[in-house]
């Protein structure tokens, strides 16, 4: 073969590894595609755990706390039975002999449920009494039967149960109920008895907005959630005390304006959206994401620059936090707050050389006043983290349903929704006061 053909040859193998190349560039830009929807500075690592290494049969490290606490006590159940049964036989199976003894005697207390629990058909006369004083008319109140429909406070409340605490859908909460209490109810059914709850607790809803509305301190977060085939936005506010959810088909500063008023002039922990930037201008203090700032700043970390970066910015946030633990007064609150905020836009100047590393400067720039908020004013966590954790639920129910098919489905969500959650906070007993509440508006005039 002479040079020619070589030089030929050797052309066609180098067009084919280009094509190639081609086609594993095309391959490698649709995988980081894909992983960008995971991996991403606006999402938090918990969302992520299918991303996490297996550390299945890997040994703990060196010196690592295993088991419970040091000086803690076990605590193991009591049962005490309420039925005794004895399991004998009185021949054997393999030859019908009689003659048998007890080789073994096992004894066990366990705890079981019946095969299935049929619905109690009540039949109830309700008598409305009047004061023949004063014509006052009234229900007596040790009443607990709903004036309408067809199903009691507990049927209703194990429907709600079903529903919100163990996510299920419609269908197969219907499914469930067929097969546990011999109940043919359809899916429709259900949400109409979601409905009728959610229109009872419609009250204390509205008080639950009020408190938002005049809580000192507020974590706001949001997140995509389809109706109706049409994009809309799940909003959390989260107090101390409560936990508000709103289903808005906006992700602008008219849902701020309407749950947190106009003129608001507590204090707001949140991300660097936008929409935010209307509290800052009104009379509100704004805190923001120091755990949104961070993710940001790690993606830059490849670069010599970038990993100094960030080092300096965990370095801030750091400092946030132990400053914070020494219960500081107000002026050396406000001292720190004027030093760190200097601190920052001297760390900020420098970094801007770096062309990389520019879209972070400019997030830090943007709103370079409220980033230290939490260090001015006390009771102010650095990170949105209470936010995201109350909307969490919300978008473990968004993967299970995928939509809302109705605008009553998604009004029932979140009324239902806010108060478990804010019940849940309180640390209150959910049944309890979801029974009660159900019997103050459904049993009475």
């Amino acid at each position: 073969m002479g040079d020619k053909e070589v030089i030929n040859e050797l052309k066609v193998q180098i067009e084919e590894l280009k094509t190639l190349l081609k086609v594993q560039a095309k391959k490698i830009e649709q995988v980081e595609k894909e992983l960008a929807k995971y991996k991403n500075p606006n999402t938090p690592s918990s969302s992520n755990q299918h991303l996490k290494e297996n550390t299945q049969g890997k040994k703990s490290k060196k010196g690592a706390k295993q088991g419970a606490p040091f000086g803690h006590k076990g605590v193991t159940r009591i049962l005490k039975a309420l039925e005794k049964i004895v399991i004998d036989a009185d021949e054997c199976p393999k030859c019908h002999s009689s003659k048998l003894k007890n080789k073994k005697v096992l004894k066990r207390t366990i705890i079981d449920i019946a095969k299935k629990v049929d619905p109690e058909i009540i039949e109830a006369e309700i008598r409305f009494k009047e004061c023949k004083d004063c014509g006052h008319v009234f229900v007596p109140k040790q009443n607990t039967i709903p004036l309408k429909g067809d199903y009691g406070i507990e049927f209703m409340l194990l429907v709600v149960f079903i529903k919100f605490t163990l996510r299920g859908v419609l269908r197969k909460t219907a499914s469930f109920l067929d097969y546990r209490h011999n109940l043919d109810i359809t899916a429709a059914s259900v949400n109409t008895i979601i409905k009728r709850v959610a229109d009872a607790a419609e009250d204390e809803y509205d008080e639950l907005k009020q408190r938002i509305r005049a809580a000192k301190t507020v974590y706001v977060d949001e997140t995509s959630f389809s109706v109706l085939g049409k994009p809309q936005w799940v909003w959390v506010f989260k107090t101390a005390e409560d936990i508000l959810i709103v289903i808005r088909p906006s992700r602008g500063r008219n849902v701020l304006r309407e749950i947190l008023g106009e003129s608001y002039a507590g204090n707001v922990v949140c991300d660097c959206w936008s929409s935010y930037n209307f509290l800052s201008k009104a009379y509100a203090n704004l805190q923001r994401c120091w755990a949104h700032l961070l993710r940001k700043s790690e993606v830059l970390v490849d670069t010599v620059a970038g990993k100094h970066f960030h080092e300096k910015l965990q370095g801030l946030f750091k400092e946030i936090k132990e400053f914070n633990a020494q219960s500081p007064t107000e002026e050396e609150r406000l001292k720190k707050y004027e030093e760190m905020t200097e601190k920052l836009r001297k760390l900020t100047s420098y970094y801007s050389r770096y062309n990389d590393l520019m879209p972070v400067v400019k997030y830090i720039n943007n709103k370079i006043g409220q980033w230290f908020t939490c260090v001015k004013i006390e009771g102010i966590e650095p990170t949105n983290n209470f936010a995201e954790q109350a909307i969490r639920e919300t978008v473990m129910v968004r993967k299970i349903i995928g939509a809302f098919r109705s605008e009553t489905g998604k009004q029932n969500y979140e009324i239902l929704a806010s108060l478990i959650s804010t019940w849940k906070l309180k640390d209150k007993d959910i049944a309890d006061e979801l029974r009660q509440m159900m019997i103050r508006k459904l049993c009475f005039c």
